[in-house]
C-alpha cells in the first residue's frame, strides 16, 4: 500500500491528492469492524449515531457490515466549516432524534484528531443515559489522547480528504481516501 512519501499525486477536481487507503481497504477493513460489533451487540439491538456531515458513508458502510438490526440515526457537530483547521469550537447544528435512555449507543465518527468533537459528544451523550457507548472511527490521529473502541485506520497529521471526509464541502464522493496536497491545480 502506498505511504504520504511514495504515492503519486494525483489531480483530482482540481484538487493535488496523494492516495492512502484504496477503496477495497476501505471496505475490507469496515466489513472486519462490523463482525466485531455484531458479536459484541449481538441481541442488543443498538442505535448507530454517526456524526455528521464527515461520518456519513462510513455510518452506511458499517451498518450494511453490522448484521443486527440496528436503529440508525444522526448527529450534526462541526469544528471545521470550510476550513483545513479546527475552530477549536464545537457547534451543534442537529440534535439525535431517536431515544438513547437505556440504548446501546455505538457513536459512529470520521476522524478523531484533537479528540473535541469527540469528547463533546461523549459528554453529551452521557445526559441521554444510554445502557453502554461504543465508539467507532473510521480514523485516528496516531497523537490523539482520546481512546477510541474499534480504529478503522491510523493517520498522521496530513489532512485527509474522501470516502466522506470533505475540504470546504468538496471531495466527499471520492470512494477512496486521500491525502491533501495544499496547492489547487
Amino acid at each position: 500500500m502506498p505511504d504520504s512519501i511514495t504515492s503519486k499525486v494525483e489531480i483530482i477536481y482540481g484538487h493535488r491528492l496523494r492516495l492512502f487507503k484504496d477503496a477495497e481497504t476501505i471496505q475490507a477493513r469496515v466489513r472486519e469492524i462490523g463482525k466485531v460489533l455484531t458479536q459484541s451487540h449481538y441481541g442488543k439491538h443498538p442505535v448507530v449515531l454517526g456524526l455528521m456531515q464527515g461520518a456519513f458513508v462510513f455510518t452506511a458502510d458499517l451498518v450494511r457490515a453490522v448484521d443486527l438490526p440496528c436503529t440508525v440515526d444522526f448527529w450534526r457537530l462541526s469544528s471545521y466549516g470550510t476550513g483545513t483547521k479546527s475552530s477549536q469550537t464545537v457547534h451543534e447544528l442537529m440534535s439525535p432524534t431517536v431515544r438513547l435512555c437505556d440504548r446501546h449507543v455505538i457513536l459512529v465518527d470520521d476522524i478523531v484528531d484533537s479528540g473535541r468533537t469527540l469528547t463533546y459528544a461523549l459528554r453529551r451523550l452521557v445526559e441521554h443515559a444510554p445502557q453502554s457507548i461504543t465508539v467507532v472511527a473510521l480514523l485516528q490521529n496516531e497523537a490523539s489522547p482520546v481512546a477510541v473502541d474499534h480504529v478503522g485506520f491510523i493517520s498522521g497529521e496530513d489532512y485527509i480528504v474522501g470516502y466522506g471526509l470533505d475540504v470546504g464541502y468538496e471531495l466527499r464522493g471520492l470512494p477512496a481516501l486521500y491525502y491533501l496536497d495544499n496547492s489547487r491545480e
